[in-house]
């Protein structure tokens, strides 16, 4: 049998109590019954269903955890051969050789257990209990498509959807019991993660309180593209969406990607606290300046724009730990015909040594009849550094940089264009390197949003500065829970921002960093897509 050309698929928002199995799968039961009936051909159920989700020590979980197969499997198999669909079902997991125990998720089909998938990235709740999944981002064939299986924290790294796509996955299940202070609209990082891959996102989740935690409800289905299909806030529930295979996008994605420029996502820097890898710098304030300037005119409005501000503010406190981020200059217009990337260079050098800052730019410059961008940093002292662009898109083919951090007095600087800014590797990448702060020189003609770099910035454990063009007005000056700036549309403007030592010192414990699972990514490294 073929896969169908479109395919009903269900969230299940379901409050489950802690410890009642029994009641738990009889209200599942009638729920997967409903979706079932109303022609859902793939329902999903949150994660930890059977059982609530929050438990002290194995001790007191020990008596509502079950194996794969076993008796939860059983009961909802029923429910998939009679409508000839598939189920997704969180559970707490016993392995029967070892006794260990997992927080997993299990697919189920008309014939019975398809696979599991046991969660890699636990968060704070789990460890108390549960081992780290050791079987990898697993991808599952049936006749709907390929589904693979993500619970909750995996969410927060790019890297389990990233590798589910490598292998082959159209869809990504996702039983979760995501936490926050009230009840929200969908997750806009579960939005990211789809986008990112162009695979289709079913998220199920739980609302209510559990022993102090609020889960936020908001259960979903999201496009290829981040667009929300339909979606519940609160209470018991069905949300449903259509699964399209076959629109390429996720293909074109996973063709874009450069595997040969990623091979530091496998390091794990961060194993030990910063400074026994590499040398700390200096713990100092320092400001950052987004300026937000019109593409349009000549280049000698634009320097002169520069230097005006400057000259505005050349009086001010910390002037001499100021870091500058332009857009990305695009020299070879009709109206800079002629300007080289040195002589732009060479410019922006002379405004850099006479008002002792650095500055990050970017400029498209012609390589083997290409246009390719470069970035680049500059201060007083001449150029610090500079890369090409990594990735294709359409000012140019890429493949000819590697990525780029360069360390100032004060910080140390990742520097991306706006097309390496596309993809999150590079971001991963920076932050392995050592990035307090990515600068990103981009175009305005970039395809991501700023709910994207705030989400980046956040799982990076840096600061985002994005300079674009007032025409586009995307720029951000970003650090999570410290400072948020944002442009505005066909407004020239400067974002700047004052960083303390004391803001800036969680992102540098990198404590998200820490947790990244590096065993698991060879793929994200090898020139290989299924």
């Amino acid at each position: 049998m073929g896969r169908l050309e479109s395919v009903k698929v269900a969230a299940v928002q379901f409050e489950s109590r802690l410890g009642d199995v029994e009641g738990n799968r009889h209200r599942m039961l009638e729920l997967a019954e409903e979706a079932a009936e109303n022609g859902a051909k793939l329902i999903v159920f949150p994660e930890m269903a059977t059982s609530g989700y929050i438990f002290e020590n194995r001790q007191e979980i020990a008596p509502y955890v079950e194996p794969i197969p076993g008796p939860t499997t059983e009961l909802f198999q029923a429910v998939a051969k009679k409508y000839s669909c598939y189920l997704v079902i969180g559970l707490p997991e016993v392995d029967p050789f070892t006794e260990i125990f997992y927080n997993s998720a299990v697919l189920i089909g008309p014939e019975g257990v398809i696979g599991r998938y046991r969660k890699t990235h636990l968060f704070a709740a789990d460890p108390r209990w549960a081992r780290e999944g050791n079987e990898g981002i697993p991808v599952f064939s049936t006749k709907i498509g390929n589904i693979a299986m993500l619970i909750c924290m995996d969410a927060m790294y790019f890297e389990p959807a990233r590798i589910a796509a490598l292998k082959g996955a159209d869809i990504i299940a996702f039983p979760t019991n995501w936490v926050g202070e009230s009840n929200n609209p969908p997750s806009k990082t579960w939005s990211l993660r789809a986008m990112e891959n162009g695979l289709y996102w079913v998220a199920a989740n739980r609302w209510g309180q559990e022993r102090g935690a609020q889960f936020t409800g908001g259960s979903a289905v999201i496009g290829p593209t981040g667009e929300v299909q339909d979606w519940k806030l609160s209470g018991d529930g069905i949300v449903y969406g259509v699964y399209q295979p076959h629109d390429g996008r996720k293909q074109r994605i996973l063709e874009s990607r450069q595997p040969k420029a990623y091979q530091d996502l496998l390091l794990h820097p961060y194993l030990w606290m910063e400074g026994a890898t590499r040398p700390l710098l200096p713990q100092v304030s320092f400001e950052v300046c987004v300026a937000q300037l019109s593409n349009h005119g000549t280049l000698e409005q634009w320097l002169s724009n520069v230097s005006e501000w400057l000259e505005s503010r050349k009086d001010e406190i910390n002037f001499k730990r100021r870091l500058v981020i332009l857009p990305e200059m695009d020299i070879t217009g009709t109206e800079r015909a002629g300007t080289s990337l040195e002589f732009y260079q060479h410019a922006l050098h002379s405004i850099a040594s006479k008002y002792g800052v650095y500055i990050v730019a970017a400029a498209p410059q012609h390589m083997d009849g290409h246009r390719v961008s470069t970035a680049f940093l500059l201060g007083p002292e001449g150029c610090i550094g500079a890369y090409q662009q990594v990735h294709r898109n359409a000012l140019g083919r890429g493949e000819y940089g590697s990525f780029c951090t360069l360390a100032l007095p004060f910080a140390k600087i990742g520097l991306l264009t706006g097309g390496d800014a596309e993809f999150p590797e590079s971001y991963r990448i920076l932050a392995k390197q050592g990035a307090d702060l990515i600068a990103v020189s981009a175009s305005g003609t970039e395809t991501y949003h700023s709910w994207m770099h705030r989400i980046w910035a956040h799982e990076n454990d840096v600061i985002m500065a994005v300079a674009e063009p007032c025409e586009s007005g995307r720029s951000l000056l970003f650090l999570h829970r410290q400072l948020d700036c944002e442009g505005h549309p066909d407004r020239e403007e400067i974002l700047n921002g004052i960083f303390l030592p004391e803001m800036t010192s969680l992102a540098r414990s990198r404590p998200f960093l820490r947790r990244l699972k590096n065993e698991l990514y060879d793929l994200l490294v090898l020139n290989k897509t299924d």
